[in-house]
């Protein structure tokens, strides 16, 4: 791929849709990953550092603080201004408030982590008149490896036409630091959380997997183009990403709407 070329394409993408929205910027989360880099490097130079408010909300039961000291290199190499802010305050007030016996099931409150960061984002956005960046990759959008309405809400998603792998191609390009690059991608909503894990499988095996999805119009159909791609890999597996697929398609569509007939 060429990633100069790709760089340039998304540079202009941010740069062309903030003057048309006549927005005074951008605001984005900086976790001290790969995605979340590759996206400030990007929109800084897409619209200069003055324009671009980082936000770094780590949840200090799980975050560690080498993401935290990642994301604080990064405001400061970039020259962009930022606020840190943990998140663990609301997330402990709202658990308390509703008082629930789910209230300590893991998927829950990772996801209301992911909403309570969007709620700050969106909150800096309104007060400084400015759109929400959202990191998520296109691996992560056919998946539906993300939380509605947490991390999945933004006002522009300039990395959703690129795969992981394809991400990690252009972040070498941009040359981000070392210590982000060899991170293991992970959400961090609970303890021990990492991406490649959930998913079953390596980001190189899985992208070339949801390749042969879409190209095809049927995922069923999909299913034997990658049996033959990769003879070795166990049917059930490839079964399981095209459900994943499925079921998670709902996170990408606008709620239906009931058309009145009168």
């Amino acid at each position: 791929m060429n990633f100069e070329s790709i760089s340039q394409e998304i540079i202009d993408f941010i740069k062309n849709e903030i003057e048309y929205i006549k927005s005074n910027g951008i605001v984005l989360g900086i976790s001290g990953g790969i995605d979340s880099t590759v996206l400030a490097y990007l929109a800084t130079r897409a619209i200069g550092p003055e324009k671009v408010m980082g936000l770094i909300l780590p949840d200090e039961t799980v975050t560690p603080s080498s993401d935290v000291e990642d994301a604080l290199r990064i405001c400061s190499n970039l020259k962009i201004n930022y606020k840190k802010m943990a998140v663990n305050k609301p997330k402990e007030s709202f658990l308390e408030l509703i008082n629930d016996k789910d209230a300590n099931n893991m998927l829950l409150t990772g996801n209301l982590v992911a909403r309570i960061r969007m709620c700050m984002l969106y909150y800096y956005s309104g007060l400084m008149g400015r759109l929400v960046l959202g990191s998520s990759n296109k691996t992560e959008l056919m998946l539906g490896y993300f939380t509605k309405f947490g991390d999945g809400a933004a006002d522009l998603l300039p990395l959703g036409d690129l795969y992981k792998t394809q991400l990690l191609g252009l972040a070498k390009y941009l040359e981000i630091p070392i210590s982000v690059m060899e991170k293991k991608s992970s959400a961090r909503l609970w303890a021990d959380q990492f991406t490649e894990d959930e998913l079953g499988l390596p980001f190189i095996q899985l992208d070339k997997i949801l390749q042969c999805f879409e190209n095809t119009n049927d995922l069923r159909y999909g299913e034997q183009a990658i049996l033959k791609e990769f003879p070795n890999l166990p049917i059930a597996v490839i079964q399981a990403i095209r459900r994943r697929i499925e079921n998670n398609q709902h996170k990408q569509a606008y709620p239906p709407i009931c058309k009145i007939s009168n």
